[in-house]
C-alpha cells in the first residue's frame, strides 16, 4: 500500500477546508503537518492537532519528515507544507509522493499572482518547476477536491 495519499501546499496549513474537503476525500487517517515553525511551538502544534479533529495529526520540523513517513506506514497519510520546497526536498531523500497540490500560497510583496489563491516568487517558481524532475509525482493546482486539476507546471512555463 502506498502511504501517501496526498500532498499540499498550503501555507494555513491545517484549516476548515483541509479537515472538512482534503482529508475526508482522501480518507486520511494520518496527517502529517511538515513547518519547522509549527513544530517548535506547542501552541501552534496543539491547535493544528485540535484542528484535523479526530484524524491523528504529527507536526514535524521538516528535518524529522522523511522518518514521522516511515514510522507510519501502513496508515493512508496526507502531507501538508507551507512550502514546495518541503515536498522537493522528500523528493530527493527517495520519499515516494504520488500527488502533490499546489493549493495555498497566499499574497505578500515580492509575490505575483498566478490564480486566485496562488502568488508566487522566483524562488516558488523555480521550487515548484523542479518538481516536474520527478515523473512518479503529478504536480496540480486546486483550492478543493473537487475542483477541477490545473496543469501548474505547464502554466509556469508559458
Amino acid at each position: 500500500m502506498m502511504p501517501i495519499v496526498m500532498a499540499r501546499v498550503d501555507e494555513r496549513l491545517i484549516h476548515g477546508q483541509m479537515a472538512l474537503a482534503w482529508l475526508r476525500t482522501y480518507n486520511a487517517d494520518c496527517v502529517i503537518v511538515i513547518d519547522d515553525g509549527s513544530a517548535h511551538d506547542a501552541m501552534k502544534k496543539m491547535l493544528l492537532e485540535m484542528a484535523a479533529g479526530v484524524i491523528k495529526c504529527i507536526v514535524c520540523d521538516e528535518t524529522a519528515a522523511k522518518e514521522k513517513i516511515e514510522q507510519n506506514i501502513g496508515k493512508k497519510l496526507f502531507l501538508c507544507a507551507g512550502n514546495p520546497s518541503v515536498f522537493l526536498h522528500l523528493l530527493q531523500e527517495g520519499v515516494a509522493v504520488p500527488q502533490i497540490n499546489i493549493g495555498g500560497i497566499y499574497d505578500k510583496p515580492g509575490r505575483t499572482k498566478l490564480y486566485k489563491t496562488i502568488f508566487l516568487d522566483d524562488k516558488l517558481k523555480q521550487d515548484i518547476l523542479s518538481l516536474e524532475a520527478f515523473p512518479n509525482t503529478k504536480v496540480e493546482h486546486r483550492q478543493v477536491p473537487r475542483d477541477f486539476e490545473v496543469d501548474i507546471i505547464a502554466d509556469l512555463k508559458k
